[in-house]
């Protein structure tokens, strides 16, 4: 590979970002625990308020956890961000607020894997450890005409260390970002812009004219889709939410929702706990996608009557807009 003109072109041509514009491995490691699964565009803005919010990592450990994922409220995977918090403490503690600056001891830290760990490492640090995502398999993928499928942790692994051959004659802190840079704004999954691209001249994918080829990734499975009756129970100016326990969504806020096929069933359900509620039968539907789900979600509005479940949570409307909601919910209409 051609990594004098790779760091040039990126040096040159590399997008403003404002995680960019410091080395200092907490604002590198909170920009890329945002970054996963989720577009730059979207990181932005949450970043930026993040560190205006939590100045230091010292800040970040002593936060509330609940009013942390107000602060990402609408990034989703949520468990990420309790594993920052959790990492956050571990560092006050054993580092004495100071971010680690060994490979194995930033491995260490809870939510952290070999790639966040490599891209903190040559990103903050200068020091040569390989940092491979998606962006990186489908440049590498398409400039090697490497047609394994990627989905399969050995392949990745053996891409990585190709990578890693690479990183190591390179000049860390500019390569690492100037792969992740090429496969953001050039080598995109469609339409990539090869007539540009600084690897050209060698890409077995762009010479053979095969790029929509790379990289082969067997087919997910799709979505499972699951009925909800959610329900807007209000009593007076308040309203009853739950706080969710199970791992998807755990500790954010939702309207109680049940997995029924009709109300009459739910109506039963609840009587039996006695929990008594005067649905409305008019239904509004909303979906919302997850990688792995699909919420079909039929919403009625509910008039407690009597004693509510022991696990609703009694919520005056103004304390709607300060706890962290599921966006599931949040874009219901009250």
């Amino acid at each position: 590979m051609n990594i004098k003109a790779l760091e040039s072109w990126y040096l040159k041509h590399q997008r403003e970002l404002s995680f960019r514009k410091s080395n200092n491995p907490y604002h590198i490691w909170v920009s890329e625990v945002m970054l996963q699964q989720t577009q730059v565009d979207t990181v932005i803005p949450y970043f930026d308020r993040f560190i205006k919010v939590f100045p230091t990592l010292v800040d970040l450990a002593k936060a509330d956890e609940e009013f942390l994922i107000k602060q990402v409220e609408g990034l989703g995977y949520y468990r990420r961000f309790r594993n920052m918090h959790k990492a956050a403490k571990l560092i006050a503690q054993k580092y004495q607020g100071l971010f680690p600056n060994t490979y194995q001891d930033v491995l260490s830290l809870p939510g952290i894997g070999h790639y966040t760990a490599g891209a903190i490492m040559s990103i903050a640090y200068g020091k040569p450890y390989s940092a491979t995502d998606g962006n990186v398999i489908r440049v590498l993928s398409r400039y090697l005409g490497d047609d394994r499928d990627f989905r399969l942790e050995k392949n990745k692994r053996a891409l990585d260390r190709i990578n890693q051959n690479y990183i190591e004659k390179s000049h860390p802190e500019i390569y690492t970002q100037a792969l992740m840079e090429l496969g953001a704004t050039l080598c995109k999954p469609s339409n990539p812009i090869c007539d540009k691209c600084p690897l050209q001249e060698h890409c077995v994918g762009y010479q053979n004219q095969m790029q929509h080829m790379y990289p082969n990734l067997s087919k997910l499975s799709k979505p499972k889709p699951i009925h909800y009756i959610v329900l807007i129970v209000y009593d007076k100016n308040h309203y009853y939410l739950t706080k969710r326990s199970e791992e998807l969504l755990k500790g954010m806020y939702a309207y109680p929702q049940y997995e029924f096929d009709s109300v009459l069933a739910l109506e039963n359900y609840l009587s039996n706990l006695g929990v008594f509620v005067d649905i409305d039968h008019t239904a509004y539907r909303y979906k919302h996608t997850f990688s792995h789900q699909i919420w079909h979600m039929e919403v009625h509005y509910a008039k407690l009557i009597g004693q509510p479940d022991s696990s609703w949570i009694k919520l005056s409307e103004e304390a709607l807009n300060q706890i962290p909601m599921a966006v599931a919910h949040r874009k219901i209409k009250r």
